[in-house]
């Protein structure tokens, strides 16, 4: 039986470079999955005995389309249950539920190698004690936030969810088949950025890996504040409890006051639209509705808390084959993203230029993975302006029905997910190479009528099948 490892604290090494020899077989493609509002990627990579796979996240949650179970089986008969690696980026149920909900026919796999975040490793104390605390929060979260039917309730419900699974797709479960379930008890190793990872025996000589994030156990304080007073904020709720109420009170309890007490006239500034549009006055329930509104949500802060997190533990992974380079990012947010892109902690209107490595890096891709579905939090601005111009994108994400419901954020909302503005402007910037997991029809799903307006047809070495959409690197 292969024994579970942790990650190897090396020095600071640059990727060893592929050994040149007789001609790889096969092809170098990437395949994303439409399963719906979640990430499943395959990357096919030739190499002197064949065709070798190496499977990136394998999840959906809310805008599931119920096409994972048959996702799956595909993925089973074009590897023939083979993988060389396989890659969790982190503890998101829309990036591992399917390892959970197939778990048996994920059992009957082969597979080379493991590589999970470190914030996942059970022999880190300080990980382990904050995995437990986001999940005990997350919990007490789950029962508050359950009777709440207003949209900023529902959503944030819909995080910490992700955050604990639900039903059979359950975190734990899939966790369980990633580091103990697949059939041949592969190796797993928990990574940060500067780690030198260990690529199984099928791939050496034919790919190379570097991994950029998610930033160094070590250094979390000084490049990440944010994050780290986050999960300081997340631990002490975790001991004492959720807050009595979900929003802040705003006026001391000892200086009551009564509608009575002010003239009609004061209350007029807090009138609705509709209010004015029909000469209707305004009342005091139209302040106490401004009040509360304009006070900080207690619940979905801790919500957004634990979205951030978790997605700032995201293994941020740079390949390189056959000379093209692959850039996955996970949902890797700003903390994630500063680490690599200026090499010290940037906020605020502090950010700095990018740093000449991380120029190379963004200027020299020939594929990007797009973060968290299409969110603006995890592709940074500065990023997307350094992206090479001849990059292909893929974007695994759902916009929902006709009406454009989203199934996480708001339409034409900065919290809207896919970010409306952001599809635009990278399809600019890749002179219309970014494609979209919903733009094609998958079993009763249309395709997404945004995606299909923002692409009206595939681009070079683009083609699709029932259920994915593939990209084949050309040779030259």
């Amino acid at each position: 039986m292969a024994t579970k490892k942790a990650s190897k604290k090396s020095a600071k090494k640059k990727p060893s470079k592929a050994r040149k020899g007789s001609k790889v077989k096969g092809v170098l493609r990437v395949r994303m999955y439409r399963i719906g509002f979640g990430d499943f990627f395959l990357v096919t990579v030739p190499t002197k005995a064949g065709e070798q796979h190496i499977l990136i996240d394998c999840g959906v949650f809310k805008g599931d389309l119920k096409t994972m179970d048959d996702c799956v089986q595909n993925l089973a008969a074009v590897t023939k249950r083979k993988l060389a690696l396989v890659i969790a980026t982190h503890y998101h149920a829309d990036h591992i539920s399917g390892f959970a909900s197939n778990f048996e026919e994920f059992a009957k796999f082969e597979v080379g190698a493991v590589w999970l975040p470190n914030r996942l490793d059970p022999k880190l104390e300080s990980a382990k004690k904050l995995k437990a605390q986001i999940v005990s929060v997350a919990s007490q979260l789950e029962l508050r936030l359950g009777a709440r039917t207003d949209d900023a309730g529902v959503q944030a419900l819909n995080k910490v969810q992700d955050a604990l699974g639900v039903g059979e797709g359950k975190n734990e479960k899939a966790l369980r088949l990633l580091t103990e379930g697949f059939r041949n008890k592969p190796p797993v190793f928990y990574y940060e950025a500067g780690d030198e990872p260990e690529l199984p025996e099928e791939l050496q000589g034919a790919i190379t890996a570097e991994l950029l994030g998610p930033a160094p156990l070590a250094t979390e304080g000084e490049f990440s504040t944010a994050e780290n007073k986050r999960q300081q904020y997340l631990a002490a709720v975790a001991d004492k409890g959720l807050p009595p109420s979900g929003r802040l009170k705003p006026f001391e309890k000892n200086w009551p006051a009564s509608a009575g007490d002010y003239p009609k006239a004061a209350f007029q500034g807090y009138k609705t639209q509709q209010q004015f549009d029909n000469d209707l006055p305004a009342t005091p329930e139209d302040l106490e509705r401004v009040l509360q509104s304009a006070q900080p949500d207690v619940l979905l802060g801790l919500a957004d808390a634990i979205d951030g997190t978790l997605n700032n533990q995201s293994l941020v992974v740079l390949f390189t084959c056959k000379g093209k380079k692959l850039l996955f990012v996970g949902d890797a947010q700003w903390g994630n993203w500063s680490y690599w892109l200026y090499g010290k902690r940037a906020t605020g209107k502090d950010v700095p230029s990018l740093t000449d490595r991380a120029k190379g890096i963004l200027g020299s891709i020939d594929f990007y993975k797009v973060g968290h579905h299409g969110s603006t939090n995890a592709n940074p601005i500065p990023a997307v302006a350094a992206l090479n111009r001849n990059c292909v994108s893929m974007c695994s994400t759902e916009s929902g029905d006709p009406d454009r419901k989203r199934p996480h954020g708001h339409v034409e909302n900065e919290s809207e997910v896919p970010r409306i503005k952001l599809m635009v402007e990278m399809q600019k910037r890749t002179n219309n190479r970014l494609v979209r997991s919903d733009w094609i029809k998958v079993a009763d799903f249309d395709p997404s009528p945004e995606a299909r307006g923002q692409l009206k047809k595939l681009p070079n070495n683009f083609s699709t099948g029932d259920l994915f959409i593939d990209y084949i690197f050309p040779d030259n």
